[in-house]
């Protein structure tokens, strides 16, 4: 395996760096258009170093759920910190959050037809009926504002349409996989359009409980459905109504697989591998063997408003949106048969914004200002149950319910200004106040009535109000017609949360600042070849100050601050050689440090930051001929690599895992008049076994929990469009 990663790093490099985003259009690259500044743009216009896909290339890369994307987008990691529909850390150029709080945030937004999800738990859910993704890196503070440090990654769906048209598709795979998507849309009567999208997703769970009293983990048994209806009052006005429902059931929970550990004489924690599968029993690395009983169970329901009017030389844009968001979790803590840990999870998100927006573009100038006000709030409990409870607090459990509100308001502008007509200049700044009252009750049994931590008791421990100027200001040249050229500085911060656990935190740890991030980047993109060829890339550096960083202490959840470092550049590179041949690649190079981290030892040196791969690249080629009687077939080959990353931020040998490629393969026929596909895929064709998440607690229990990808997975799929 090690000369097939060379050989494929060989091969990355010959390519060029580049993005798995084309299609072709009369024997050109298709322009790509995003709204990564709030307003239609070509990619290659725009001073910010976005990635998009379309939903049919997304269809094509077998991506079906929101984490799936990270494999192809260079510098974005997605590794799910419990599983299977439940809490992701999104780490965008290693900007992320690998803590597992539902009240937290992460550094890296995820937007949906531009209204920012908050529930953590949330942001790893299924992808249907979607016109496009868009991945923007660099703090996005001046326009999308809200906890955008790192980046974020916006799903675009497919609005309603005049003209009558939908599709169906069913696909089965490996796990007994079942997924069964349609949609449909057109006018409903007079200027009134909708659209209406389901999908089902289950199988039998990713990882084999060999436990005959548990059942198989990381399922899915999920319905979602969304509803558009789109009023055109005139040329001038419409508004768009959107709802969404989507529950998962997932009867056998996110367990993880035992690995017992030790302490080194470095302090740091390290896998016994001579003893890995004692627990398990068995070798194959996507067993598990855990308690019964386990589950998780989500619920979701989303509705907005978008409304628009076009004035004389402005555009008005009105988004109001709420969210509620609801988890009921049971895990196996000790990660064995054994009835000695267990921990619940339950959470309730209720979520609500407002956005008002002006934009205009007058000749040589284009603005956009606006307002923003955001409310969440989170309550819940977080219990851990079982003989273990006993041990550390000498009860029969320890249980924290917690009730966070938070309250933000925001005023924004941006202008972008033709110098001439090859060199623009763009500044904007956004003024945000945040507001955040926490309460935490911990019911440890041993204290009658437990014990409050809220204002009446620890006083402004218990409440942070601060306020933020974010700044953006770039230059952009266009060196060339078909090259540009932009450099630029710009910040943004991600709100201050608290810390808890199971028992009370110390309050010198209670309160965890807000994290500020400035970049200074770099960047070109260009097109050549007569428009066959695209190559994008970027060179930033971020001052990454009080960085929020995750430690787990005690069996509590422990955020401190930290200044990182994080340099790196990113390449991206798209092409039609010949007419039916795409060809697309990617690299991401990365430099990280986090500061003056002390271990369990005591011990202080700088360290790397969790899920940031020194390199990592994508490639994909696909290949598409006729065939008699007028249908097409399409082969098509894809991959990537990621050199070894950690999961903790201490660094310890045993939460490290080294380099891995992965593969994934597709057949496809189309009929003569596109309507009718089939298609045959297997992902993971190699087999690759390697982690995507682990968590260690050698210090409490002496053993890291483990989560590995899934094994090759093969499957086939119809769909019709109309």
């Amino acid at each position: 395996m090690k000369l097939f990663n060379q050989v494929w790093l060989s091969f990355g490099l010959i390519v060029l760096p580049a993005t798995a985003v084309f299609a072709q259009s009369e024997g050109t690259l298709e322009e790509i258009t995003v709204t990564a500044q709030k307003r239609e743009q070509s990619a290659m216009d725009i001073p910010v170093a976005v990635t998009a896909f379309s939903g049919e290339e997304l269809k094509q890369l077998g991506v079906e759920r929101s984490n799936g994307i990270g494999d192809y987008t260079p510098g974005l990691v997605i590794a799910p910190v419990f599983g299977v529909g439940n809490i992701p850390n999104i780490a965008i150029r290693g900007v992320g959050l690998n803590d597992f709080r539902d009240y937290h945030e992460s550094p890296s937004a995820i937007y949906v037809d531009e209204v920012y999800k908050a529930a953590l738990a949330s942001l790893d859910f299924q992808l249907f009926d979607l016109d496009r993704v868009e991945v923007l890196k660099g703090p996005q503070g001046t326009l999308f504002g809200r906890n955008a440090t790192g980046g974020l990654v916006q799903y675009i769906t497919k609005k309603p349409t005049a003209e009558t048209e939908g599709f169906g598709r069913v696909s089965f795979g490996t796990f007994d996989e079942l997924i069964a998507e349609a949609a449909v849309g057109g006018t409903i009567g007079g200027s009134v359009t909708g659209r209406i999208s389901v999908i089902h997703n289950q199988n039998n769970g990713l990882q084999r409980n060999v436990n005959p009293a548990g059942e198989n983990a990381n399922m899915v048994d999920m319905t979602a459905v969304r509803g558009q209806l789109d009023f055109d009052f005139s040329e001038k006005g419409s508004l768009l109504l959107t709802f969404e429902s989507a529950r998962n059931d997932n009867d056998g929970g996110n367990p993880y697989r035992y690995a017992p550990s030790y302490f080194g004489e470095d302090g740091l924690a390290y896998v016994d591998t001579e003893n890995l599968n004692v627990v398990v029993g068995t070798n194959d690395l996507n067993d598990i063997n855990v308690s019964g009983g386990l589950n998780l169970n989500t619920d979701y329901n989303a509705g907005t408003a978008r409304f628009e009017w076009g004035f004389d030389s402005f555009d008005f844009v009105s988004i109001t949106n709420y969210q509620d968001f609801s988890k009921e979790q049971t895990q196996d803590c000790d990660s064995s048969p054994a009835d000695f840990c267990f921990t619940l999870y339950n959470a309730d998100s209720k979520q609500f914004s407002q956005e008002l927006r002006l934009q205009g573009d007058n000749g040589n100038l284009q603005w956009d200002t606006g307002l923003y006000y955001f409310s969440l709030k989170t309550d819940g409990i977080q219990a851990l149950t079982g003989p273990v409870a006993g041990i550390f607090f000498g009860t029969e459990s320890g249980t924290t319910s917690f009730d966070t509100k938070t309250e933000s308001w925001a005023a924004f502008g941006q202008l972008a200004y033709s110098v001439s007509d090859s060199v623009k200049l763009t500044g904007g700044l956004r003024f945000t106040n945040d507001k955040k009252d926490m309460t935490q009750t911990f019911l440890l049994g041993v204290v009658p009535g437990g014990i409050l931590y809220d204002s009446s008791t620890i006083g402004d421990l218990a409440k942070q109000d601060k306020n933020n100027l974010s700044f953006l200001a770039n230059v952009t040249w266009d060196a060339t017609e078909n090259t540009m050229l932009y450099g630029s500085i710009s910040s943004a911060f991600k709100s201050g949360t608290f810390n808890t656990g199971f028992a009370p935190v110390p309050l010198s740890d209670y309160s965890v600042k807000p994290e500020n991030l400035t970049s200074y980047e770099i960047g070109f993109k260009s097109e050549f070849s007569g428009g066959r060829q695209r190559l994008t890339g970027a060179a930033f550096y971020y001052d990454y100050k009080d960085s929020q960083i995750f430690a787990f202490q005690n069996l509590n959840q422990l955020l401190f601050n930290a200044d990182s470092i994080v340099k790196g550049a990113e390449f991206e590179w798209a092409a039609l050689p010949i007419d039916g041949l795409e060809l697309s690649a990617g690299i991401s190079l990365l430099d990280t440090k986090v500061k003056d981290v002390p271990d369990g030892s005591g011990t202080i040196y700088d360290r790397k930051m969790v899920l940031a791969p020194d390199f990592s690249a994508n490639a994909m080629a696909r290949y598409t001929w006729g065939l008699s009687g007028g249908s097409s077939m399409a082969a098509q080959l894809d991959g990537n690599y990621s050199s070894s990353v950690y999961f903790d931020n201490y660094n310890s040998p045993g939460m490290k895992e080294g380099a891995w490629t992965k593969f994934n393969a597709r057949l496809s026929w189309y009929s003569q008049d596109s309507r009718w596909e089939l298609a045959a895929w297997v992902l993971n064709l190699t087999d690759e076994e390697y982690l995507i998440f682990s968590f260690d607690l050698t210090g409490d229990l002496g053993y890291i929990e483990q989560l590995y990808h899934a094994p090759r997975t093969l499957g086939v799929s119809a769909g019709f469009n109309f």
